[in-house]
């Protein structure tokens, strides 16, 4: 459900005024913020104590993956228009870490963040440079939000 808040309504309204890539970066910072207690919270174990290597998981995830993540989503959205491609995208990323995270372990799943983050990112500029630096298929419509 949170697509709704962050796909359906945050991106047209960034979309009119920012490119592709800062409403990406935008939103991806606040889907950071939003994600970043829940994921430290979560790198305990069941008697509370911090555990670094989910720690550093966490902070790696939620500062690295999301906003790469989130810039390919708006990208996405902005080629597809597609509210339910956002949803199942946002899915699949918590069902991959949902399955893989609990199977990793020490220094691997600090290594894997670093890996999914990069890649990530890799892909961003990727996708740039296939566009010519230009992330957005439309052009950007200027004018009050």
């Amino acid at each position: 459900m949170e697509e709704l808040g962050w796909t359906g309504f945050a991106i047209p309204k960034l979309r009119r005024r920012y490119s592709v890539l800062t409403t990406g970066l935008i939103l991806g910072s606040l889907w950071e913020a939003w994600h970043f207690l829940i994921n430290f919270w979560s790198s305990g174990d069941s008697s509370g104590a911090l555990s670094v290597d989910l720690l550093l998981h966490s902070l790696f995830f939620s500062v690295g993956i999301l906003p790469a993540y989130r810039v390919l989503m708006v990208w996405v959205y902005d080629h597809t228009g597609s509210l339910l491609v956002a949803i199942l995208m946002h899915t699949s990323l918590i069902i991959s870490n949902v399955i893989l995270v609990p199977m990793g372990t020490g220094e691997h799943l600090v290594t894997w963040s670093l890996v999914l983050a990069a890649a990530l990112w890799g892909v961003v500029a990727a996708v740039a440079v296939a566009n010519r630096g230009q992330l957005s298929r439309r052009p950007l419509q200027r004018g009050a939000m």
